[in-house]
């Protein structure tokens, strides 16, 4: 009875409104034009909200806090007293109405009748859902219309609970957060369903109007309406006396709930290297298992940044290697490794077997958005390079041993004539002692007889992104002296080669990305390629080892399981480097001056790149 007499009036209504309003006549002509969309013709819609970033023991690190603040919940996450709250002041019918509330519609025409215009919306919780999802908040008849179009639409392609759970997802809670569970983290620092039924009630009262319920700004109007809610609660019999006295004494205290990075050297690199694989450069990201309406926005977009900007906002959980611990100790062993030269400078932290990235510096005090001179900056890599252009090459295609003789003699070719950092001549010395002091001469004259040819078919398997054409044909180039250079990550992953028995992984720092329920999208399966053979291999480790006991690296050695390395200094030193292994890890340290031909201070007894790796290692216990 209800429904008929509800009916006959907003009939009734409707004519007044019709007769009496040209703004009316206009807009249902115009309204004849808008194409009738069946059910299957409404699109789905995919509620955008935030990524979750995680290290490797499964713990949030960071949750980016720009553009739509969204966590969305599933029907069954959302607290039953969040749905009553809602219901109960913004549709007390939701559950018998069919999209539309003829008593509710036929009061806001009368009221928009007597003010030629649209005064009051009336609109019912999927009304509302309707303009969220589809429509703008323009206030006029011809939007009314397609608002109720949309709404009966939705009521007959979804279920009340699916349409409430959209409702409250897609909801303004002002500051940026949509949804109750942003909500719930942005005012009280915990998820929705760990709220008091005081806390419930006061996030539940900012949607109605999000400026002037803003718990920052107008805490006072709040707390009003909260109050209001706490007793429509009790007087529907939702709560009981006893909690609604005990929700009316409960203090509110507001806790934000900060989007500060924890370690952001570190996801400045994850973010860097999400971004490959979402826009398919790196790995396969499977977008067969994204919902429909995931699937249908993708297909929409025409360039990779477009694809990249929408994954990125879909809740995706994005598992990384980062271990807090490591991290913390890398980044204060490069701040205080680089304060008494004040240079900059980075370090990379990588488990070998499992070709993780664990722990990055992007630099003294490194601050967000700022260069990351762990994988965005490149240097000529010195000494560093000698290993793997020269002596492993070497070693493998003409079968020389550690006590293969080489001359550290003066060598000039092609009007090429370098020296060795001290000035002298050694005469023929073996490639363990030229490698271990670093001999410029003798390395060089192994790679003029190697063949830069020879040396490159070794160096090009680590994928080196800055090598110029140049660098392919001079001498030079055996220590270190390349035209652009290369970052400290992409040398520290060249390294771990050794650390596993000759073969070059792609190493990463996300392991594992999965949809918002656990549906895994990407799995981390790294690239090989075999380097080295294993004999070779393992007459370099045994070199390298030479080094850190005998050779420049000598002040940092330490009796290890295994400990090897090898030490670059380029030209007026400009750049020092360190790349060091143990049994388990590899470590590339490297300082220098932010403007490049800036030489640094020589006011240390042991290099600062070595004090920063020996700090980490001593500090960690990396073994």
């Amino acid at each position: 009875m209800r429904k008929i007499i509800g009916f006959i009036f907003i009939i009734i209504s409707f004519l007044v409104f019709y007769f009496t309003s040209g703004k009316a006549m206009s807009a249902y002509e115009t309204s004849k034009n808008i194409p009738k969309k069946t059910v299957e013709e409404l699109p789905v819609v995919s509620l955008s909200q935030n990524s979750v970033f995680y290290d490797r023991n499964n713990k949030p690190f960071y949750i980016p806090g720009s553009g739509e603040n969204r966590i969305n919940l599933k029907s069954n996450e959302i607290p039953q007293l969040v749905k009553d709250i809602f219901i109960s002041t913004e549709d007390r019918y939701f559950y018998s109405h069919k999209g539309v509330d003829l008593f509710g519609v036929a009061r806001a025409f009368l009221v928009n009748v007597s003010n030629s215009g649209i005064e009051q919306g009336a609109s019912t919780i999927t009304q509302q859902l309707a303009r969220n999802l589809y429509l703008s908040n323009e206030r006029s008849i011809e939007r009314k219309i397609k608002e109720i179009r949309i709404s009966l639409q939705l009521e007959k392609q979804y279920s009340k609970d699916e349409i409430l759970e959209m409702y409250i997802n897609t909801i303004y809670f002002a500051n940026r957060n949509y949804g109750i569970e942003a909500a719930s983290k942005a005012y009280f620092s915990k998820s929705a369903k760990d709220l008091s039924i005081a806390q419930t009630a006061f996030v539940c009262t900012i949607p109605n109007n999000p400026t002037l319920y803003d718990p920052f700004k107008n805490f006072n109007n709040s707390k009003k309406r909260q109050e209001r809610i706490l007793g429509i609660l009790k007087k529907q019999g939702i709560i009981t006396e006893k909690q609604y006295t005990s929700a009316m004494n409960e203090k509110i205290t507001l806790k934000s709930d900060s989007k500060i990075q924890e370690y952001p050297d570190y996801y400045s690199y994850v973010e860097s290297e999400l971004k490959k694989i979402l826009s398919g450069r790196k790995g396969t990201f499977n977008t067969s298992k994204l919902s429909v309406g995931q699937q249908t926005e993708l297909r929409k977009l025409r360039t990779p940044e477009e694809r990249v900007t929408y994954l990125q906002n879909q809740g995706l959980k994005i598992y990384t290697s980062l271990n807090p611990y490591v991290q913390e100790a890398t980044v204060r062993a490069v701040n205080e490794g680089t304060r008494s030269t004040g240079t900059v400078g980075s370090a990379v932290v990588i488990r070998n077997n499992s070709h993780e990235i664990i722990a990055l510096s992007g630099g003294p005090y490194y601050q967000p958005h700022n260069l990351n001179r762990a994988f965005q900056d490149v240097r000529q890599p010195g000494s560093t390079i000698k290993p793997l252009l020269v002596y492993a090459p070497y070693i493998e295609y003409f079968g020389a041993t550690p006590d293969t003789k080489v001359s550290a003699d003066k060598f000039c070719e092609r009007g090429f004539c370098p020296k060795n950092d001290s000035g002298k001549e050694y005469g023929d010395v073996t490639i363990r002692t030229a490698m271990q002091n670093s001999y410029n001469t003798a390395a060089v004259r192994l790679y003029d007889q190697l063949t830069p040819n020879v040396g490159f078919s070794y160096l090009n398997k680590f994928k080196f992104s800055n090598i110029a054409a140049s660098d392919r044909v001079e001498l030079g180039i055996a220590l270190g002296g390349f035209y652009y250079g290369v970052s400290p990550l992409e040398m520290t992953s060249a390294y771990t080669t050794f650390g596993n028995d000759g073969v070059y992984y792609e190493n990463s720092a996300i392991q594992k990305i999965t949809l918002r329920d656990g549906t895994i999208v990407y799995d981390n399966n790294p690239n090989s390629t075999r380097v080295y053979n294993h004999q070779t291999n393992e007459t370099m480790r045994d070199m390298l080892n030479s080094v850190v006991k005998y050779g420049t690296a000598r002040h940092i050695y330490m009796p290890l399981p295994y400990i090897g390395g090898k030490t670059g200094t380029t030209n007026e030193n400009t750049n020092l480097w360190f790349m060091g292994l143990t049994s388990n890890y590899t470590i590339g340290t490297w300082i220098g001056n932010a403007e490049q031909s800036v030489p640094i201070p020589k006011n240390y007894s042991v290099p600062p790149p070595q004090t920063i790796w020996r700090d980490i290692v001593v500090n960690t216990n990396l073994k």
